[in-house]
């Protein structure tokens, strides 16, 4: 929606305020737009239609119902998006947090992970491996690869140029369980790695 400003007063001022009538001063009161009132009332129905309307019932609003914007807005916070209005969005990931771990892409050797799936993966080395930066790379936040070396073992891991190793290192021990921390800081991604008590 657009701001619709009066159609008098100013007219090369695309962003001229509205004003009360001032017959003393000769100041005219503002003339609304039809488009002032009508998006306003569009805007708010087409709200209380998105999040209250159903496919069997996909016209909620009423003028029996002058609740319906607050419910709408509350039926928002209830589904969890109300961070992101028009996408579905669980309140845990709204929190920051990426509740399912997606698995990693192994192609010819190469392990690499889409961060607009998620910010935690899974992976099962059954071969030796490099593991390359994200594409696209993130701007910031943090990552975790967990790295499973399979029975075997003793399979090779190397690292993109855009890796530093902070601390910590492979452990490559059958079924040893890597824990890979990322953070990205424009082009330079710094790892800690951890390894699962158990393993």
């Amino acid at each position: 929606m657009q701001y619709q400003p009066p159609v008098n007063g100013n007219l090369s001022d695309p962003d001229r305020p509205y004003v009360n009538p001032q017959p003393e001063n000769g100041i005219e009161g503002s003339i609304p737009p039809a488009e002032s009132i009508e998006h306003s009332m569009r805007e708010i129905v087409n709200t209380i239609n998105y999040y209250l309307g159903t496919v069997e019932n996909p016209l909620p609003a009423t003028e029996a119902d002058l609740q319906q914007l607050r419910k709408a807005i509350q039926q928002a916070v209830t589904d969890g998006t109300s961070d992101a209005l028009r996408r579905t969005v669980s309140a845990t990931l709204g929190a920051g947090f990426w509740t399912t771990p997606v698995a990693a892409t192994v192609a010819a050797g190469d392990v690499s992970f889409d961060p607009a799936l998620g910010n935690r993966f899974t992976l099962t080395a059954t071969e030796a491996l490099t593991i390359t930066p994200p594409d696209p790379m993130p701007a910031g936040g943090s990552a975790r690869l967990e790295l499973t070396m399979d029975a075997i073992g003793n399979h090779g891991i190397a690292w993109g140029p855009e890796f530093r190793i902070n601390n910590g290192a492979i452990s490559s021990e059958p079924n040893a369980v890597n824990l890979i921390h990322m953070e990205f800081s424009g082009a330079v991604i710094d790892v800690h790695i951890t390894q699962r008590a158990e393993a």
